[in-house]
C-alpha cells in the first residue's frame, strides 16, 4: 500500500492539472464573449435598437459571465425593460371581430407569428408593420414609434369573409352565391319626424286659440290696454304661427321619407346600407322676428 500511494497521487494531480488546464483554455473565450457582447449592447441601446440590444444583454447577463460584466448587463436589461417603447398588435374585421391568425412583420422581419395581445418589445423610430392573415390579406401601417411608449395598440381592418364572399360572387357574376336577403328601410325616423309634426300642430291649435282669446279680451280694454297683455297675445299668436309652419313642414317631410323608403329590392338594399353610413341629423329652428315669426326643419337620415 506505501508503494501504490504516489501512483495514485500523481493520478490525480495529472487529472487536476487537465481540468485545469481545460477551464483555463475555455475562460477566456466566455471571457471575450461576455465582454463583446456587452460593448454591443451599450451601442445598440444608444442607436434605440432594443431588440438587438436586449439580445446581447441576455449573452452577457449569463452565470459564466465574470462578475462585473454579469451585473452590468443584468441591471442593464432591467433598465431597457423598463424604458424600451412596446406596442401591442390586434387585427378584427368589418363587424369589428378579432382576428387571431394573422403574422405581423417589422421593416420586413417577422416579430411575430400569431396575434396574442401581449406587449412587444420593438425600436424606436419609424417603422413599417406589415399583417397578413392567414387568407393572405395584406394590411401595411407606416408608425413612428417613440421612447418610452408603453403597450401602444396597433391594429389591423381586414375585410370580413361575409363581405369577401359576396365581393367574389359579384365579380363571378354572382352565380355562385345567394340573392341578397330583402329587407324594408327603418321607419323610425319617418316616426320621429311625423311626430315632430302632429306636435306642433298641437301646439298651433293651443297658442291658436289662446292668442284669440287674448286679442279678443284686448278689444274691451283698448286703446288703454297694458302693454303686457298687448305683448302676450302677440307672442302667443308667432308661436302659433310658427308652430303651423313647422308642423306643415314636418309631416310633409315625414310623408316623404315614407313613400321613398326602400322596400326590400337588392338595390334599395344596397342604397339603404349606404345611408346607415351616413351620419343622421335633425335641426329644428324657428324664433319671432318683427312682423311675425320663422320656422324651419332641415334633416339627413
Amino acid at each position: 500500500m506505501g508503494l501504490r500511494m504516489p501512483g495514485v497521487v500523481a493520478a490525480v494531480a495529472v487529472m487536476t492539472t487537465v481540468l485545469a488546464e481545460g477551464v483555463a483554455f475555455a475562460a477566456p473565450d466566455d471571457r471575450e464573449q461576455c465582454a463583446a457582447s456587452a460593448e454591443q449592447a451599450q451601442q445598440l441601446r444608444d442607436e434605440g435598437k432594443y431588440r438587438r440590444a436586449r439580445e446581447q444583454m441576455l449573452v452577457c447577463a449569463r452565470d459564466v459571465c465574470p462578475g462585473p460584466i454579469k451585473s452590468d448587463c443584468g441591471k442593464w436589461l432591467t433598465e431597457l425593460d423598463r424604458d424600451a417603447p412596446t406596442v401591442v398588435f390586434g387585427a378584427r374585421d368589418n363587424n369589428g371581430a378579432d382576428i387571431l391568425d394573422v403574422q405581423v412583420s417589422m421593416d420586413g422581419a417577422l416579430i411575430q407569428e400569431r396575434l396574442d395581445g401581449k406587449p412587444v418589445l420593438v425600436d424606436s423610430g419609424e417603422h413599417t408593420f406589415r399583417f397578413e392573415s392567414k387568407d393572405g390579406a395584406v394590411k401595411e401601417e407606416r408608425v413612428l414609434v417613440r421612447a418610452a411608449e408603453k403597450a401602444r395598440p396597433l391594429i389591423a381592418t381586414f375585410p370580413s369573409a361575409v363581405v369577401a364572399d359576396k365581393d367574389k360572387d359579384k365579380d363571378n357574376g354572382g352565380g355562385g352565391g345567394a340573392a341578397p336577403r330583402a329587407e324594408s328601410g327603418s321607419l323610425v325616423p319617418t316616426l320621429i319626424v311625423g311626430g315632430i309634426g302632429v306636435v306642433a300642430l298641437g301646439s298651433f291649435a293651443f297658442f291658436g286659440i289662446s292668442g284669440k282669446n287674448a286679442v279678443d279680451d284686448l278689444q274691451e280694454c283698448k286703446p288703454t290696454c297694458a302693454e303686457e297683455k298687448v305683448d302676450s297675445a302677440r307672442t302667443k299668436l308667432i308661436i302659433a304661427d310658427i308652430s303651423l309652419g313647422v308642423g306643415v313642414v314636418a309631416l310633409g317631410v315625414a310623408a316623404y321619407m315614407f313613400f321613398t323608403r326602400p322596400t326590400g329590392d337588392a338595390s334599395d338594399v344596397q342604397a339603404g346600407t349606404a345611408a346607415k353610413k351616413k351620419q343622421s341629423w335633425l335641426r329644428l329652428d324657428g324664433g319671432p322676428i318683427a312682423g311675425g315669426g320663422y320656422a324651419g326643419l332641415g334633416g339627413r337620415f
